[in-house]
């Protein structure tokens, strides 16, 4: 069993490794987001600041590693093997849930799930230890095994966070842009210096000061050196001098702004790579405990068990785990380096900020969520107490706020360097006080909400997207809270399989991991290959381009309506609810694909220039042609499912016939348009088409077919509004693909005059 131990450590130090890579991906959305979508400088400059940041923080991070040994469980009811299925079963259930999280390009809270995870975990073992036959302790012993007061704390602390930093970024806000303005570049000189002092000497008293003294305190006299002395004398006499020092610092800050200002140099610029570095620091001195403070108390544990001679696993008590350990500096530094290389070549931190970015950014674009009722009623209910509200505001006051929150949206910016820097000061304050008091607090939470926050001052969220905003809000909190219950779920089952089964449970899981991660690199490749073809249409909008693109396009999504298409007619022919199902299934997968065209269809014409107008007029067209083919097979697969579902009377031998001939010449229709398209070969185009008229006629046939079969009460109402509904659909995607066949057409001359007769 001694190897069977040793070997669990070496799995979780390699499993930290992981586990600080997928952490960090997550996590990485906090420190740059600001910097990032107000483009304050390059990417490699504003990786440079964020780098240095997490060393930085890294190196103070020891002061935090209490919550992952003793924070949420109390190690004395804990033998050796239990702390160590505990320890494992965290770190593969945080690895697994992060990693899901990373793949659909949800910010989620690393704190959260350690937090939970441990729970979880210590939470399973402790009732089975209780409920064990051998046991004769009573269930509400349970306390004695989980901190309950503690974790209750620590929970409400977190989520208190989200209302705590929106509160703060939407207020804070609110009263620096009312100073400060969208045209704020003429008042820097004044107002801005004064915003940039109070911004630079809070991030420089909580970051730096209180991450001194963070790191520093606890520590004995015999074990300090003469600067260590000097700066913990030096923070006492700041803590009992506070106003002396804080306005000190304004000063001095006042006075460099002021000559960045003189010299000409946009100061906002330098607070927002100076405030990306402290939140990288922050986030590195309060989240790091998240990825290397479980392997590290595991590790504890194992050289604790070791050094009292390798006693029974299942007999050795671990209250020795309870007491101080200092963390060697070197496994933080080593962390932070591994950090800040995932930083720099992973490509799924991209992923993960254009969430945020897409929620909190001033200019016109797609939203990436859907409205729902609950956001809707949200919006309607602020809308009627807006207008309530301001009748008792004088105009000239009315008039003078709005006068400075006019907005004036920056090319190719999310938001401008006002707002950045308001995210990244509050973010930053609000973290470092909870480092300072050891809280683990959530970054992800703070930062997220402190943007989400600051986007509603700005007016962002307008009555173009303010239902679409505050349903994505409220997508990832729930995904936030999912993520407490998933990980206390998870690792509680983990945990439990671990306890039964050891080696057998360690390969079992080992094996998941590495499927998960096979897993999420494939989902993750095929979305970003799915969205290349029409991010490659705006970046290089050429006629040539364009035209190539959107036959990719089209090709891709007829290969799926043909699919839907086939299946809608043989599942109610057949009265097959599954493969309608499976219609309606692919269908919603196509209209997804589909709100691709659709988001950029506005920026195409946006960038079509008169040299290159019939660019965004043949894009029009194709999105138009291709959005009535859409519409026609949401109807179909709708109501085909509805009839099948709610049992209605089957349709006649005769219209099953009818169908099944007109789906054959519908798919000889669709593979036409597909080979075109992927052979590029027009000249062989003909009009009129003659699969379309057999089509048309064959449609027109069967609707005089359905009127005297209604004449002569031989269908009946749902069957007649089915096939109705049906070949009126049909008809429309005939006549669309034709039209579509006619614009591929005039690609051969390199003209588009026809178009405008569609």
């Amino acid at each position: 069993m001694k190897f069977f131990y040793s070997s669990i450590i070496a799995v979780i130090f390699l499993l930290s490794i992981f586990d600080l890579i997928v952490g960090l991906i997550n996590d990485a959305v906090n420190f740059l987001n600001s910097a990032i979508g107000s483009k304050v400088a390059s990417r490699k400059t504003i990786m440079i600041f964020a780098s240095l940041g997490i060393l930085l923080g890294a190196f103070l991070s020891s002061g935090m590693m209490e919550v992952a040994r003793k924070g949420v469980f109390d190690p004395s009811y804990f033998y050796f093997s239990d702390i160590i299925f505990i320890f494992l079963s965290v770190m593969i259930s945080d690895i697994i849930l992060l990693d899901i999280f990373n793949t659909l390009g949800l910010p989620t809270s690393t704190t959260v799930s350690m937090v939970f995870c441990l729970l979880g975990g210590a939470f399973s073992i402790a009732m089975i230890k209780i409920s064990s036959p051998s046991s004769n302790e009573p269930f509400h012993h349970l306390n004695l095994y989980i901190k309950t007061e503690k974790t209750l704390t620590i929970s409400i602390g977190i989520f208190l966070s989200i209302i705590i930093s929106f509160i703060s970024g939407a207020f804070i806000h609110y009263f620096i842009r009312f100073l400060l303005s969208f045209d704020y570049k003429d008042k820097l000189k004044y107002a801005g210096i004064i915003w940039t002092a109070i911004s630079l000497s809070c991030m420089t008293y909580f970051l730096i000061v209180k991450g001194l003294y963070s790191t520093f305190e606890g520590s004995t006299n015999d074990h300090l050196t003469v600067f260590s002395l000097f700066i913990i004398n030096f923070i006492k006499w700041i803590h009992n001098n506070f106003f002396i020092f804080f306005i000190t610092l304004f000063l001095i800050w006042l006075i460099l702004a002021k000559i960045f200002v003189f010299l000409g140099y946009n100061i906002l610029k330098f607070v927002v790579l100076y405030g990306t570095f402290s939140l990288a620091m922050a986030f590195a001195g309060n989240d790091l405990v998240n990825f290397i403070g479980v392997p590290i108390a595991g590790i504890q544990s194992y050289k604790i068990w070791k050094e009292a001679g390798s006693p029974p696993a299942e007999k050795f008590n671990m209250k020795s785990l309870s007491g101080n350990v200092q963390v060697p500096s070197l496994i933080l530094v080593f962390s932070g380096i591994i950090m800040i290389l995932t930083l720099w070549f992973s490509k799924k931190t991209k992923n993960i900020t254009s969430t945020e970015i897409n929620l909190s950014r001033q200019n016109e674009g797609p939203e990436k969520f859907l409205s729902n009722s609950f956001s809707r009623g949200i919006v309607r209910f602020f809308l009627l107490f807006g207008n309530y509200f301001f009748q008792f505001i004088p105009k000239r006051i009315l008039v003078k706020i709005e006068k400075n929150f006019k907005q004036k949206k920056e090319k190719n910016v999310a938001f401008d360097l006002v707002r950045a820097s308001a995210n990244l000061t509050i973010s930053s304050i609000l973290i470092s006080i909870a480092t300072v008091q050891k809280l683990p607090l959530s970054t992800t939470f703070v930062t997220f909400m402190v943007s989400m926050g600051t986007s509603l001052s700005d007016r962002a969220w307008d009555r173009e997207s303010a239902v679409y905003r505050i349903s994505g809000v409220l997508k990832v909190i729930r995904g936030w809270f999912l993520t407490g219950l998933m990980a206390f779920t998870i690792a509680g089952i983990t945990a439990s399989f671990l306890y039964f089964f050891k080696a057998w449970a360690l390969y079992s899981f080992l094996f998941l991991i590495i499927f998960v991660f096979y897993k999420s690199y494939k989902t993750y490749h095929k979305k970003i290959k799915e969205e290349k073809p029409f991010l490659d249409i705006i970046e290089n909008l050429t006629l040539e381009n364009t035209l190539n693109k959107s036959f990719d396009i089209i090709n891709q999504i007829f290969e799926y309506i043909e699919e839907i298409y086939k299946n809608s007619i043989e599942g109610i022919t057949q009265e097959n609810l599954k493969t309608l199902q499976h219609s309606r299934s692919t269908f919603l997968k196509v209209k997804k694909k589909f709100l691709n065209i659709q988001s950029t269809l506005i920026q195409v014409i946006k960038k079509t220039k008169n040299s290159n107008s019939t660019v965004g007029i043949f894009y029009l067209h194709i999105y138009n042609k291709t959005k009535e083919i859409i519409e026609s097979s949401d109807i179909i697969t709708n109501h085909t499912l509805f009839h099948v579902k709610n049992s209605h009377k089957p349709l006649k031998y005769q219209q099953k016939k009818n169908l099944i001939t007109l789906e054959n010449l519908m798919i000889e229709h669709f593979y036409i348009v597909r080979k075109i398209t992927t052979d590029r070969n027009y000249k062989k185009i003909q009009f009129p088409c003659e699969v379309q008229n057999k089509i048309l006629k064959k449609i027109e046939e069967q609707m005089n077919q359905q009127v005297m079969g209604i004449t002569y009460k031989k269908y009946g109402e749902k069957n007649t509004f089915l096939m109705m509904d049906l070949l009126l659909q049909s008809k429309k995607i005939a006549e669309s693909v034709e039209e579509i066949i006619l614009l591929l057409y005039n690609k051969n001359n390199k003209s588009l005059k026809m178009i405008h007769h569609l």
